[in-house]
């Protein structure tokens, strides 16, 4: 993909950064979001390439960016489908006191985790308070608009996003072992439950 594309989709992710209580509505078509910090500073990483303004996560959705970005990371009880969630909850457990627990009891093991009602709000509202989404309307098709978002993580290697992203991300040790810790406090009440 040319360069010049590239920057002009991150010029218009960045220009169209809004936050969540200033969104009235957003088309309900294909695209490309960036979630990007709206205060000053990060939580946890002491790093100055982490400053207002910067994209943390770049994602794409093939049918409505508005359901994806709003609808899944912003929302309470969809940690456990929002690798947003999982990131910024990990980083912020001792900060904001989150208890995680599994995604799920019914399946047969412990695949992943999310927050207790209480602190899947306390986490909602420290991203609608704290981030901010920006917007890029891409009808091209399933493969080119895939392409762009790999091309834009690339680009940005946002510290939120973990594919595409192994060999950029400078601070992706740090969260893995950070959710992997939720997810062994997680695996234990599965196990005390099943027992």
């Amino acid at each position: 993909m040319e360069n010049y594309v590239i920057s002009k989709v991150i010029s218009q992710i960045q220009n169209d950064l809004k936050s969540f209580n200033e969104i009235v509505s957003i088309n309900d078509e294909s695209g490309i979001y960036g979630i990007a910090l709206k205060s000053s500073n990060f939580p946890y990483f002491s790093d100055s390439l982490i400053v207002k303004g910067t994209i943390l996560y770049i994602g794409k959705s093939d049918n409505s960016v508005e359901k994806r970005a709003i609808k899944t990371h912003f929302a309470n009880q969809k940690t456990g489908s929002s690798t947003v969630r999982r990131s910024l909850g990990a980083i912020l457990k001792d900060e904001l006191n989150l208890i995680p627990v599994p995604r799920s009891m019914s399946e047969s093991r412990c695949r992943d985790f999310t927050f207790i009602n209480e602190s899947e709000k306390k986490l909602t509202m420290w991203m609608i308070n704290n981030l901010s989404i920006g917007f890029y309307n891409y009808s091209a098709g399933k493969k080119k608009l895939k392409a762009l978002e790999i091309e834009l993580i690339k680009e940005l290697a946002p510290i939120l996003n973990i594919k595409y992203n192994v060999s950029l991300n400078p601070h992706l040790s740090e969260i893995m072992e950070l959710r992997s810790k939720c997810k062994n406090i997680a695996k234990a009440k599965f196990k005390n439950k099943n027992n």
